[in-house]
């Protein structure tokens, strides 16, 4: 029994020695012959040790490199994890220590530039995603990307300051320029979504140029909300229906849109208070007010261009 005894403490004695003076460090706790065998100690199994069990797992092109690049010491403990201690930051701190943020194992080019720009606060939308990149990051070296400013007028100052239509600095205009211009567009001169207009929205055909209704730049003249006020001739011009008789009581928006002037007219009054045009029999039966109503200053309905009255129904005619 103390033989026993005896013996596995010396087992226990030698592979301490081993432990200490092993050349791998103290702390690696692998049995040499994973590794090594005994016909030639430098000789090192080519599927011996798998790296995968550690914090470092080998994908992608980390697979193919020798170990000698990364174990520079023989004490493995050393070898540290992050991708500086084995990579020059080619970008000079200008992106952060977060090399896997951008880079994968698989391959050093960076194929989500449109996701890291979006996961930064500025989306390549619109003409910005056909941008040279080097039109924004401007810095001495291509691959500085120092931090940049995101608004519009940081880029496209020559823009405000030089155009005419309407001036945008004479007129007093901000420098917010996506009040007016929207980003996810393909030219600065379409009206972009997003400009407040306050009572008049514009929509539809309203969705025009500035100048159109803005005349010579001046934009500090407020303009008349009526549709009279551009809409030239008006009601007292318009004789299919005459629009001088009871129809200067109603708002033209009571029968006209924005999507179009003279398509689409539509007494919103009328089903409700006069009669039913729009549903019941009378839908599909007519084509234009004057169908049923006289253009003259009464603007009475005449159902008599229908209806036969002389046989005590209301057949048509």
């Amino acid at each position: 029994m103390r033989k026993l005894i005896l013996f596995t403490f010396l087992i226990f004695l030698v592979a301490t020695i081993n432990a200490i003076n092993s050349p791998h460090g103290a702390k690696l706790k692998v049995a040499c012959a994973v590794c090594h065998t005994t016909e030639n100690w430098s000789k090192i199994k080519e599927n011996g040790f798998n790296h995968n069990t550690t914090k470092f797992p080998l994908v992608g092109q980390h697979k193919m490199v020798d170990c000698r690049k990364c174990h520079t010491s023989l004490d493995f403990s050393k070898a540290t994890t992050n991708c500086a201690s084995c990579h020059t930051d080619i970008h000079e701190g200008t992106v952060g220590n977060d090399c896997a943020s951008c880079h994968k194992t698989n391959s050093w080019i960076v194929t989500n530039i449109r996701q890291i720009h979006r996961q930064q606060g500025f989306p390549l939308l619109g003409e910005h995603a056909a941008a040279d990149c080097n039109r924004c990051h401007t810095s001495a070296s291509a691959l500085r990307f120092n931090n940049i400013r995101t608004d519009c007028y940081s880029c496209h100052q020559f823009q405000y300051e030089n155009t005419i239509k309407p001036n945008h600095k004479t007129s007093g205009f901000g420098t917010d320029c996506e009040r007016c211009h929207n980003m996810a567009g393909v030219s600065w001169n379409l009206i972009g979504k997003g400009f407040d207009h306050g009572v008049f929205p514009l929509t539809g055909a309203h969705n025009i140029a500035c100048e159109n209704c803005h005349f010579e730049n001046n934009y500090s003249v407020k303009l008349s909300t009526e549709c009279s006020s551009c809409h030239s001739p008006g009601p007292a011009n318009t004789t299919s229906p005459v629009h001088t008789t009871k129809f200067l009581k109603f708002a033209c928006n009571d029968c006209h849109n924005t999507t179009s002037w003279s398509n689409g007219i539509k007494f919103i009054q009328h089903d409700g208070s006069y009669g039913r045009i729009y549903s019941g029999k009378h839908k599909g039966k007519w084509n234009s007010c004057t169908d049923c109503h006289n253009n003259d200053a009464a603007y009475v309905a005449n159902c008599l261009k229908c209806h036969n009255f002389s046989s005590g129904s209301l057949d048509e005619n």
